[in-house]
């Protein structure tokens, strides 16, 4: 069993202490502490914002973020609101990770609606610190709100633990110990196949392509992001180093394309409608050169393999990256 995967606990109480003293202030748990379920009933959530008490497990929640909105499906609880939920649709197709019709929409995640937030009457409201800076106090005025960091390192462990904090959150921890086993199992199951393959300790890199300002964007993400970790985890070396920002990645253009690790396959995730490694970068001599491109390993994943999500988008991730090497 990969040590990495199986660093964290499936309930998501302890970290060990070699991998936690990377964190910052987010919410991994500190060793050894103790159960935060209170002999009253009530639960104590840890978050980036400090612990919240709730009375009892909540049921009617609204999420802010792709990535909760994923987690609260995992854990079969459909939340009451979501933002950008059609959006959403286009960058997460995970199985299991569909959101009902029925299930409201209150805006962007960048601009959510406060009056319809409060007409859904939520128990809690989830999202990631960052997105919540603006509207936190008026959030909290509905509802309690639970504000996580997935930019605190460990990126995997981060993930694991919010992930079991927003399931104590919602009563749904013994989901979530299932979860966290089958992302595991995942793990085991690819390296197996990769294994069976011959691509064992092959070289990948991956990137996310886009249009930004009319320009070809691409982010490449460094073994410190959630999904480099992730591929790494089932025994494929990283053929990209470049500096990570607080997410794990380097935002780069096509020339910096030839710091790529000559014999990586070269995985990348787009939309359809916005892919410039079909589009924009096709007939461009920097790209065209590259050894990758010229030896034909590209490999586009499933736009819809969200790098930046939960358990449900982690096993997508590597299934694809099994695929792309014919595993």
């Amino acid at each position: 069993m990969n040590m990495l995967v199986r660093a964290v606990t499936a309930g998501g109480a302890a970290v060990a202490l070699a991998l936690s003293a990377g964190c910052g202030s987010g919410t991994v748990a500190d060793p050894g502490a103790e159960d935060t379920t209170a002999e009253s009933g009530s639960i104590t959530v840890a978050t980036a914002k400090g612990d919240v008490e709730l009375s009892e497990p909540a049921t009617d929640v609204v999420s802010l973020e792709w990535s909760y909105t994923e987690e609260l499906l995992a854990l079969g609880v459909t939340p009451v609101g979501v933002a950008d939920s059609e959006a959403y649709g286009d960058w997460v197709s995970a199985p299991g990770a569909e959101i009902p019709d029925d299930v409201t929409d209150v805006g962007s995640r960048q601009e959510p609606s406060i009056e319809k937030i409060k007409q859904l009457d939520p128990d809690v409201i989830v999202s990631d610190l960052d997105r919540l800076e603006a509207n936190f106090d008026q959030l909290n005025d509905i509802a309690p709100v639970l504000a996580f960091q997935p930019t605190d390192g460990p990126a995997l462990e981060t993930m694991r633990q919010d992930f079991g904090e927003l399931a104590k959150a919602v009563g749904k921890q013994d989901e979530a110990d299932e979860v966290l086993a089958d992302l595991d199992d995942k793990v085991d199951e690819v390296e197996g196949r990769l294994d069976d393959a011959g691509e064992a300790g092959s070289t990948f890199a991956l990137a996310q392509g886009f249009t930004a300002e009319g320009s070809p964007g691409i982010r490449m993400f460094t073994g410190e992001s959630l999904a480099g970790t992730l591929i790494e985890s089932v025994g494929l070396e990283n053929g990209w180093s470049g500096e990570p920002d607080d997410w794990g990645m380097t935002t780069v253009g096509v020339e910096s394309l030839t710091q790529v690790d000559s014999e990586a396959t070269f995985l990348y995730i787009a939309l359809e409608q916005d892919d410039p490694f079909t589009g924009a970068l096709a007939d461009n001599e920097v790209w065209t050169d590259l050894p990758f491109v010229a030896e034909d390993r590209v490999r586009a994943l499933d736009p819809g393999t969200w790098v930046f999500g939960g358990p449900l988008s982690a096993m997508h991730l590597l299934d694809e990256t099994a695929a792309a090497f014919d595993a």
